[in-house]
């Protein structure tokens, strides 16, 4: 006989796609970590919106993650590619170093919005 199903009367809730960082193993929402990807030409690109095509990886947005990745190779083996040229390796410490700056910049704007406006200085 058939599986009876049942319905329910509360909202569903929005399925969120899992992955995990290559450098710290930490599991985070798809959204929550930067994606990198393999190109056709064998170049290691940053996929700022997730849907390139080619094989990818994910890495948190600690400076130390992708440090461990690169030193440890760990990018060209999730990624089944041939080793980062030095000018690769560049590319991908300078996309994160601007990451760090835009957010330690946001981290100090934010302060300012947490107070009421007849507050601030």
């Amino acid at each position: 006989m058939g599986q009876v199903a049942h319905k329910s009367n509360g909202a569903r809730t929005k399925h969120v796609p899992q992955r995990t960082c290559i450098a710290c193993r930490r599991t985070d929402a798809k959204r929550g970590l930067i994606r990198l990807v393999r190109t056709p030409e064998g170049r290691i690109e940053v996929d700022t919106t997730g849907k390139r095509n080619g094989r990818g990886a994910y890495l948190c947005h600690d400076l130390a993650c992708w440090d461990a990745a690169i030193k440890r190779r760990a990018l060209e083996r999730s990624l089944r590619a041939e080793p980062l040229t030095p000018e690769n390796q560049r590319d991908l410490l300078a996309y994160r170093r601007g990451l760090t700056a835009a957010e330690s910049h946001d981290a100090d704007t934010d302060t300012a919005e947490e107070l009421p406006r007849d507050v601030r200085v």
